[in-house]
């Protein structure tokens, strides 16, 4: 059976946390976005898996307010057998707790391959639901050798070098404001759903260092921005990037997007993390298009859901 434990307990269980979202530092800046958090164990003297998550509306949330949870374990390599009691007991905790049930977003591969091809099998023979998959995509940087492998890409990166486009960090709150209200306005005119605000990325930097770049035109004007998480030893994580329509006949993007894999790969990190190219499963081709062009790879991230009324 599982029971719920406390902060200290939960971190003593797992000092290692498989990804940044479901650390404790994170969930405590967020946990008012929730009705109630619970950190669920076995009741065992030492449990091999664990659940943080969020309570709304009668649901379990794996994330509640981040873009993906997923589960807390001991070690990658894990019987499954003991993934299918760890389930089963989380099924009947809902039940026991008068719950509606549970949705629950695991990571991209890049985070923990192994765990996860388990972690979708125990699901569905556990009777959980699989929703249309989002498509993820990310580069791996040690193929990245300093250039584009596709020749459009290449080129548009050469027009792009002779537009005199330049790139920078931002070092100031009003640069780095500026760099937000860019991407608000993309993606607002792309009518692309933002769920963060300026001062929520500001105070998610009190946890981990919050990239703010910038590429300038020749006049001066920012034409091309992006916010990036460094919140992973191996993986840097895109909040948000985009360009504007002065940035788009510069090649901006196709810009911005080899200084930043040039800029990641030089500080040694092994994958960037691109976020998805869906919205609720359905793919922007454009996007989609664009990243794989321009060395990301594309996989899926996977959501689950299980109810109460609907269990097997």
């Amino acid at each position: 059976m599982l029971i719920e434990v406390e902060s200290k307990t939960f971190c003593n269980f797992f000092p290692t946390d498989p990804h940044p979202f479901i650390s404790e530092s994170f969930i405590e800046l967020n946990k008012d976005k929730a009705q109630r958090i619970v950190r669920l164990v076995e009741n065992t003297d030492r449990p091999e898996m664990g659940l943080i998550a969020g309570i709304k509306n009668g649901f379990i949330l794996s994330p509640f307010s981040a873009p993906f949870g997923g589960f807390h374990f001991r070690k990658d390599i894990m019987y499954i057998s003991e993934m299918d009691n760890y389930i089963s007991s989380l099924k009947k905790f809902i039940v026991s707790q008068g719950l509606k049930g549970i949705e629950i977003i695991l990571p991209p591969d890049i985070y923990h391959l192994t765990f996860n091809a388990k972690a979708v099998n125990s699901l569905m023979r556990n009777g959980f639901q699989l929703m249309l998959p989002e498509i993820t995509n990310w580069v791996n940087l040690e193929h990245f050798n300093g250039k584009f492998t596709q020749r459009n890409s290449r080129e548009y990166y050469r027009q792009a070098l002779r537009n005199k486009l330049s790139f920078n960090l931002a070092t100031n709150e009003e640069e780095k404001r500026l760099i937000y209200d860019l991407i608000y306005e993309n993606r607002a005119k792309f009518d692309r759903p933002i769920y963060m605000t300026f001062n929520d990325i500001l105070n998610t930097g009190s946890l981990w260092p919050v990239d703010y770049f910038r590429v300038i035109a020749e006049d001066g004007t920012i034409v091309a921005s992006a916010i990036f998480y460094r919140n992973h030893p191996d993986i840097s994580y895109a909040v948000f990037w985009g360009d504007n329509e002065k940035g788009r006949p510069l090649r901006a993007m196709d810009y911005l997007a080899f200084e930043l894999w040039s800029y990641y790969k030089a500080m040694g990190y092994k994958y960037i993390d691109l976020g998805i190219s869906t919205e609720n499963g359905n793919p922007n081709e454009g996007l989609l298009r664009f990243k794989e062009s321009h060395e990301s790879t594309s996989s899926l991230r996977y959501k689950y859901v299980w109810k109460v009324n609907n269990q097997q």
